[in-house]
């Protein structure tokens, strides 16, 4: 019965990640550039969504930003999937949030980053 299960699966192994989500950030004069990332682990192509959410608190104000999508990975393969500039101090608060989700919603991967508001 189980063996039946994981080739309904598609052979993959539901403790096994089919992909691995990555946040990469690059702060320079001011401005912190965020770009997610996504690696797929499976021996074949995977096709997902991404939400790649930005958040930031400081003495000019508070700002949000969403950038969402589809994509298509190959096999083995990373991908950079979205990119965005935020101007950030150290006095300001910041939250990052990257999820992979297959095409039916569910989270599949995610990475985050965070700085707290020093006072």
């Amino acid at each position: 019965m189980l063996q039946l299960l994981f080739l309904l699966m598609g052979g993959q192994n539901p403790a096994t990640p089919p992909c691995k989500a990555r946040l990469e950030l690059h702060q320079q004069e001011g401005m912190m550039t965020v770009t997610g990332h996504c690696r797929n682990l499976l021996p074949t192509a995977g096709r997902y969504r991404y939400e790649l959410l930005t958040m930031r608190e400081g003495a000019g104000g508070r700002s949000q930003n969403t950038q969402r999508g589809e994509f298509e990975v190959a096999s083995q393969q990373e991908i950079a999937l979205s990119q965005t500039r935020v101007n950030v101090s150290a006095q300001d608060s910041y939250q990052i949030r990257l999820r992979v989700l297959d095409m039916a919603g569910h989270a599949v991967a995610q990475d985050s980053a965070s700085q707290n508001m020093t006072r």
